[in-house]
């Protein structure tokens, strides 16, 4: 149910920009950041607990010194990649991204096959490929503020030429390997099949007609940010391991934490000389960020899907 009213708040939101008053180009800015703070940022923020719940269902011993080693080692790892080697940096953070938002949205999914993992993939592809190709123009600019951008300016020229292709690309995998999964799975899961395409369907459409900021702002945020929060809640407060207050009190430390590590970032460079600054900025912390944080959901999906094949 909660899929359904966050659906019909995007629909209203399109609604509202294409036929009630569009909504210009620096309100859709502070919608973004005001979501980023409110939402984004903390949905990761819990990464400590939720390694911790995924420890102590695998009946291994955690350790703290070893998490925040393997973490901030991860975290400090991609960040040097996408200093050094910006395409291949920006190449991996697409692929992990995707994946992420793929498992989230079909974590209810059989998906630990290569068939499953390919269909997880594909579909955070094409949620990418919508928010980002379609909207290329308004994503060029960013790229270009950085020195890597104008280093690679033919590369980000050559994928403005080509964009449609790419998107095309994108929906045959991703239609395929649906295919493909649905048809090897044919006998399980069969109401949550249908249910799931109207979704896509409707995500798509949304992404496609709103502008790039506002469709991500939409599915980063009002999507993925509060389907993680809630899972995450409920994943940390199943056998009462974790109180709401000690969820919430790690949530807004690692909040702050994060946000002033970025901030801190962004005074080193020109984060703050004009919208797109600040935007290119917060999108290259959350690049950072996913690393770390996309392996510790994955276990928390698969300790899910685990405990979800036993019930049954």
């Amino acid at each position: 149910m909660k899929k359904t009213y966050l659906l019909i708040l995007g629909a209203l939101l399109l609604i509202f920009q294409q036929y009630v008053q569009a909504i210009d180009t620096t309100t859709q800015f502070f919608i973004f950041i005001f979501g980023i703070l409110l939402l984004g940022i903390p949905h990761g923020a819990a990464d400590l607990l939720v390694a911790s719940k995924n420890a102590d269902t695998e009946s291994k011993q955690f350790s703290l010194y070893k998490f925040f080693s393997i973490y901030l080692g991860r975290l400090i790892m991609f960040a040097l990649t996408l200093w050094f080697f910006p395409v291949i940096g920006n190449l991996l953070f697409i692929l992990f991204a995707a994946y992420h938002f793929g498992e989230t949205d079909l974590h209810q999914f059989k998906t630990n096959t290569f068939l499953g993992k390919l269909f997880v993939l594909s579909y955070g592809l094409i949620i990418l490929s919508v928010i980002l190709l379609h909207h290329f123009d308004d994503v060029k600019p960013i790229y270009i503020l950085f020195e890597s951008g104008k280093e690679n300016e033919a590369l980000i020229d050559w994928i403005s030429l080509h964009r449609y292709q790419l998107l095309s690309f994108n929906g045959i995998l991703f239609f395929t390997s649906t295919f493909v999964y649905f048809l090897q799975n044919n006998n399980s899961e069969s109401n949550e099949k249908g249910v799931f395409l109207i979704r896509f369907a409707v995500i798509v459409f949304i992404l496609f007609n709103l502008p790039m900021l506002l469709g991500f702002t939409f599915y980063f945020v009002v999507w993925h940010s509060v389907l993680s929060l809630t899972t995450i809640v409920n994943y940390l407060k199943s056998n009462n391991q974790f109180s709401n207050k000690k969820i919430i009190q790690q949530i807004l430390l690692y909040s702050f934490l994060a946000l002033l590590g970025t901030a801190l970032c962004g005074l080193t460079g020109s984060m703050f000389i004009n919208n797109n600054a600040i935007a290119g900025y917060v999108f290259l912390s959350l690049a950072v960020l996913t690393a770390p944080h996309m392996q510790i959901m994955y276990s928390m999906y698969n300790n899910i899907r685990l405990k979800s094949n036993t019930n049954i």
